[in-house]
């Protein structure tokens, strides 16, 4: 499993290097073009770990687009995060005040993820919802076009997953803006 991260994470830091997207040095967003700014970085990123996510798909080892999609779904989760400034290190850097209001929005949008360290249980969602969607992907085993399917949901799902959580997260931070 380490040679399958190491290996993930050097294809993502190449394709990255190519298509560099500047994180804000501001750590919550402040105004609604902020926002659109943060928006349009974090589905960049979402767009380029799908597509790794459907190569691995396409490859016909047993196991490896799960493992993959675990990696890059906690990538997406944690870069998203850190986008908005939701991530578990800049949350417990804010005030106690800022910190229980980032916590309370949070939970009022259903995350499970914001301001919250990336841990194996929050993991273990993630796989449950990635154990889903294998249920459907059992078209594998027809050569070519099974794959090329796979592929297919395999894009489709890991946009899907981090395009809620960009919504939760935006709903947070435009939620602590305004007040």
């Amino acid at each position: 499993m380490a040679i399958l991260d190491t290996i993930i994470n050097t294809a993502a830091k190449q394709f990255n290097q190519k298509n560099k997207t500047t994180i804000n040095k501001k750590v919550l967003p402040q105004s609604e073009a902020e926002l659109v700014t943060r928006r349009e970085n974090a589905e960049k990123m979402i767009h380029n770990k799908s597509l790794m996510s459907s190569a691995a798909a396409v490859v016909p080892i047993p196991g490896l687009d799960v493992t993959a999609d675990l990696k890059l779904m906690t990538d997406i989760i944690e870069q998203i995060n850190k986008e908005y400034g939701l991530s578990h290190k800049q949350v417990n850097g804010y005030s106690d005040d800022l910190k229980q209001k980032v916590m309370f929005n949070a939970a009022k949008q259903g995350s499970d993820f914001i301001g919250k360290k990336i841990s194996k249980s929050l993991v273990a969602v993630i796989m449950k919802m990635i154990a889903k969607r294998e249920l459907m992907k059992q078209s594998k085993w027809v050569p070519l076009v099974g794959q090329a399917v796979s592929g297919t949901i395999s894009y489709y799902m890991m946009r899907k997953m981090g395009m809620m959580h960009i919504e939760k997260c935006e709903k947070v931070a435009r939620a602590l803006m305004t007040e």
